[in-house]
């Protein structure tokens, strides 16, 4: 049997910034042998652990191209059982030419432990891994919403910024001030805004359109005192 390990580190200046799943066969890095850089964990292990097996074969991308884009370059596993053990099969830049299987149940420890480990975590990551795991995703479908991505705003640090989708046409971005707060506490003010009944009729949003002819013209969705986003 082959022996995984998996470790989150920083995203190398060169590629950007944030983070990566690093994934160890045997000793040996496989993400940078693939297509280059490990996924960012809020793709791989926030809100669900993707590496965890499942009653059918399933197949995940766990490395992207060095610039950061999953698409640009990726290598990608498919996870299947196969009596006590589960075997990794892989594509698109494979790492390496075969297969592997790991034991199952020292694959689950490993794969739990990783899903556990926040030790890696600065608090605007804490403050987004808690809203990516208790959004209502099934309230925000109904009003057309799915959550894009969230972390502190690159222009100012001290809001943390929550954006999402709208019928795939507009992003909509929400802004909370941390306000010297623990990553647990914003984290509790942010949901309790975005998981309101009254939905976003209650938000204080900013929305940008994505095609061309929507880049002027409010989304439907949008409330009074709603503004353009400044990009």
């Amino acid at each position: 049997m082959d022996v995984l390990r998996f470790a989150v580190e920083p995203v190398p200046p060169e590629s950007g910034s944030g983070f990566q799943v690093l994934i160890y066969v045997n000793g040996i890095e496989m993400t940078k042998a693939g297509a280059g850089l490990g996924m960012d964990p809020y793709d791989v292990l926030v809100p669900e652990n993707t590496f965890l097996p499942r009653l059918e074969p399933h197949t995940l991308g766990v490395a992207r191209c060095g610039c950061g884009v999953y698409g640009c370059g990726a290598t990608d596993v498919t996870i299947s059982t196969e009596g006590d053990g589960v075997k990794w099969t892989w594509s698109l830049a494979a790492p390496i030419d075969h297969p592997v299987t790991f034991a199952l149940e020292s694959y689950l420890s490993e794969v739990n432990r990783i899903g556990r480990d926040h030790s890696w975590e600065t608090p605007d990551r804490t403050a987004g891994r808690l809203v990516l795991s208790q959004i209502d995703r099934p309230h925000l479908r109904r009003n057309g919403l799915q959550p894009s991505w969230v972390g502190n705003d690159w222009r100012a640090p001290e809001l943390f910024e929550v954006c999402f989708t709208f019928e795939a046409s507009y992003q909509i971005f929400v802004r909370f001030p941390w306000n010297g707060d623990a990553p647990e506490a914003l984290a509790a003010r942010a949901l309790a805004t975005i998981n309101d009944r009254d939905g976003p009729a209650g938000w204080s949003a900013t929305w940008h359109g994505i095609a061309p002819a929507d880049r002027y013209r409010p989304p439907r969705i949008a409330q009074a005192g709603w503004t353009k986003e400044s990009v």
